[in-house]
């Protein structure tokens, strides 16, 4: 601000107080009508009424607050002056923030009972204006760690206008400085507040609120990781379309690390939202993180408590990923989930081509050595019976597949072959759902989809004849439709856990 130059309609824009508001109009009208004793006596009426709605605000949560809010009211009864003594009582706080605050107000307060009276001392033009463009700047337009006015203020511009606009850099600034003018001890009633008005308070409001809520947990603050539990999970029960809250809590995954006081219902809900969320591979990225530290954050026995159906969504939503890996490491019920939703996903001989084509061109080399090494013995069966129905279906990849005797996933074949030989019992049980027991044996089922030599490893000179290869053709083919009508499409498969 030029000196002498007032700019009343931006100041009056900066004002929160709607009465201080009033009483700064007016200071400046004053200012500029050269009454400048009044425009001080009016500026300290701005800032001081100003500093009592904050107290009054403030109450609930501070000592100091309550006390000098209680004088304040006492002095309104009684009608007497407050300033003074809010001014002793602040000095001692931490409430005013820097020393300059409270030079600015002892300064306002000594000039406003000079201008008050008949001091004969005079009041520049120059010291009018620099009280008004101060009281804005240190005051008025400061939030001085509001609490509930200061939530309701932040409620109010969500709906307003757009916080986070395209061109704005460094959203983590901004969400920041709305937390920090906010006493700590509100921030919980502001979590709660601000998920009440989503979908109730139009689109940039739900904007702002996400990001908000997605900078919050980026922080990874104890205090703000319990107050987004709380307000997200322990204390109501989201709609299965607030799939905002995957980016939430990918942002910290610790934020699972609590227990809700209805487990069941905390993970139905989550669950429920998990399974509404867009298959688009941003927000897999994001559940796949999640699914990685909520596995590798959480003993077995919490995640078979807390959150069964939770891990259950996931797995059906990240089940053509290689991170499925960590979750058969963890053993116990969580690797059964794991492999429960493996074998239903590929008992459809597209799904389970749709695997086999994850593997052989998305998973990393030693991927599928990692995902055999943690499979039980007979989910690897099992698995392997599923992709050789999908090949028998002329799936192509898994056609192929069993033409080479399934040596494409070599750590995957011979988990299964082990299992098949030490499991001679279990191996009839899956390979034999027929009650009159004509289904192949375990080493027939061996011979035809296990055996099979690949074919780039056989020299030229030492391959079969025309004769000998149109007779192993016409062999595989009559077992193979003989295997698979026994399977009734694999339909009848027992599930892990």
């Amino acid at each position: 601000m030029s000196e002498g130059i007032i700019h009343k309609e931006q100041l009056l824009q900066q004002v929160h107080n709607e009465d201080s508001k009033g009483y700064l109009s007016e200071a400046i009208d004053c200012y500029e009508a050269g009454a400048y004793r009044a425009s001080v006596v009016m500026t300290a009426c701005a800032v001081f009424e100003d500093l009592k709605v904050k107290l009054r605000d403030f109450a609930p949560f501070d000592d100091t607050a309550k006390n000098v809010s209680r004088a304040i009211e006492k002095a309104f009864d009684q009608q007497k002056s407050y300033e003074a003594e809010v001014f002793r009582q602040l000095k001692e706080s931490k409430m005013l923030g820097e020393p300059e605050n409270k030079r600015y107000l002892l300064e306002l307060l000594t000039a406003r009972n000079r201008a008050a009276h008949a001091s004969g001392l005079e009041t520049t033009q120059a010291s009018a204006a620099r009280f008004i463009s101060e009281g804005v700047n240190r005051i008025l337009a400061k939030k001085l760690q509001w609490a509930e006015q200061g939530v309701s203020e932040l409620l109010e511009r969500m709906q307003r206008i757009d916080m986070f606009p395209p061109f704005v850099q460094g959203r983590s600034y901004v969400a920041d400085e709305e937390l920090e003018s906010l006493d700590p001890r509100v921030h919980a009633l502001m979590i709660s507040r601000m998920v009440d008005g989503i979908g109730a308070c139009g689109p940039v409001y739900d904007k702002n609120a996400r990001i908000l809520f997605e900078c919050f947990a980026e922080r990874k603050d104890p205090n703000m990781q319990r107050h987004l539990f709380e307000k997200f999970i322990n204390d109501r029960t989201l709609p299965s379309s607030s799939t905002w809250l995957i980016d939430v809590i990918a942002a910290d995954t610790a934020i699972l690390k609590r227990k809700a006081k209805n487990v069941s219902a905390a993970d139905a809900a989550l669950s429920a939202i998990i399974k509404d969320a867009p298959d688009d591979e941003e927000r897999l990225e994001k559940l796949e993180m999640i699914f990685k530290d909520l596995i590798e954050g959480n003993s077995e026995p919490a995640l078979r408590e807390r959150y069964e159906h939770t891990i259950l969504a996931l797995c059906s939503k990240l089940w053509l990923r290689p991170v499925m890996t960590n979750g058969l490491a963890k053993e116990g019920r969580v690797r059964d989930l794991v492999e429960q939703t493996l074998l239903n996903r590929t008992c459809d001989h597209a799904a389970a081509e749709l695997l086999l084509e994850q593997i052989y061109t998305k998973w990393e080399i030693g991927e599928e050595m990692f995902f055999a090494k943690y499979l039980t013995g007979r989910a690897a069966l099992m698995l392997i019976v599923n992709l050789c129905l999908a090949g028998e279906a002329d799936q192509d990849r898994c056609s192929k597949l069993i033409k080479r005797g399934c040596a494409h996933i070599p750590d995957i074949r011979a988990k299964a072959i082990k299992f098949l030989r030490e499991n001679e019992n279990d191996a009839w049980y899956i390979l034999d759902t027929d009650d009159n027991e004509t289904g192949p044996s375990p080493e027939d089922f061996f011979e035809h989809y296990l055996k099979a030599e690949p074919e780039w490893l056989v020299p030229d000179d030492y391959g079969p004849s025309e004769e000998e290869q149109e007779e192993s053709r016409r062999r595989l083919q009559a077992f193979s439709l003989r295997f698979n009508a026994k399977r009734k499409a694999s339909a009848n498969l027992p599930k892990v856990g």
